[in-house]
């Protein structure tokens, strides 16, 4: 009961994190997300999201990010980057509204107990990034830690099943699975992780799975009990999107479900920072077409 107090009492404070009165504003919104404003550039009103993505994945691939070794893990695949650079337009395109993106993008509290942002706020400084400087800042400091997450955890790979080696776990909703091996109890932090969870059981348009595989091999460990945490286990190796978006919220509220976090084992890399910057110029020069497809 107490922790739950504490959390709910964190959420509150996100929310006044985004409020108008906080004076925390940054990147272009009308309130609902930038996706309803014009765009500039030259793209036209006539761009697909097929070529949103193809160019997205090229700011990925030709990043310096896909040529970081990230310590004991390697580089990390193209399926992996291109994903989370998806993930992240996706994401920055929602600047402005209250749901899983207004947790993501809210000013950090001070609460390292149960903030990630906070509790790297340390190694984030040290690369250049502020989590705390505006909502656009925040959403790139959070998806670098993400990236960094992801390839300590599953190296990148979307369909990485349970830890076997986890024997103290031995229920369904306890198992981890996909890319950053989260486990559905997690769910029950926030109604919001539980509305992420049932927007993708109704509509599995956004998992992005064709973008997350590219060059990815898969080895199919099964699933860990039964009932509704063997579903979220199923869902969450096979729907990459919405995998990220649960972990990068569920870093803001609670890190301590990531034993990489709890331990700063996960390696925050200014290349990739970089990369996400350049996703960002891409979504900016032409917000109002790009946000609209995605």
């Amino acid at each position: 009961m107490k922790n739950t107090t504490l959390v709910l009492a964190f959420l509150s404070l996100l929310a006044l994190g985004c409020s108008k009165d906080s004076g925390y504003s940054s990147a272009p919104s009308t309130g609902s997300g930038i996706d309803s404003g014009q765009g500039g550039g030259g793209q036209g009103t006539g761009i697909s999201k097929t070529e949103i993505i193809t160019k997205i994945s090229a700011i990925s691939e030709a990043s310096s990010c896909s040529k970081f070794s990230f310590p004991g893990h390697g580089k990390a695949n193209k399926g992996y980057l291109n994903g989370m650079a998806l993930s992240y337009a996706k994401s920055f395109c929602g600047i402005g509204r209250s749901d899983s993106v207004g947790i993501m993008t809210a000013k950090p509290t001070g609460n390292s107990n149960i903030d990630a942002l906070v509790w790297y706020a340390d190694q984030l400084n040290n690369i250049g990034l502020k989590a705390d400087r505006t909502p656009a800042e925040t959403l790139r400091a959070l998806f670098t830690l993400g990236i960094g997450l992801g390839m300590r955890e599953s190296e990148g790979k979307y369909c990485e099943g349970w830890d076997a080696s986890a024997t103290n776990r031995t229920i369904a909703s306890e198992a981890e699975a996909g890319p950053f091996q989260t486990s559905y109890n997690a769910l029950g932090v926030s109604p919001v992780l539980g509305k992420i969870y049932q927007r993708y059981l109704a509509d599995q348009s956004g998992c992005e799975l064709p973008v997350f595989s590219k060059d990815v091999s898969c080895r199919d460990r099964g699933n860990l009990g039964t009932g509704e945490g063997v579903r979220f286990q199923i869902l969450n190796k096979s729907c990459p999107g919405m995998a990220t978006e649960i972990a990068m919220t569920t870093l803001r509220v609670l890190r301590k479900h990531y034993g990489p976090i709890n331990r700063h084992e996960a390696t925050v890399a200014a290349p990739c920072a970089d990369m996400l910057s350049q996703v960002q110029e891409y979504v900016t020069s032409n917000a109002g077409n790009i946000c609209g497809k995605l």
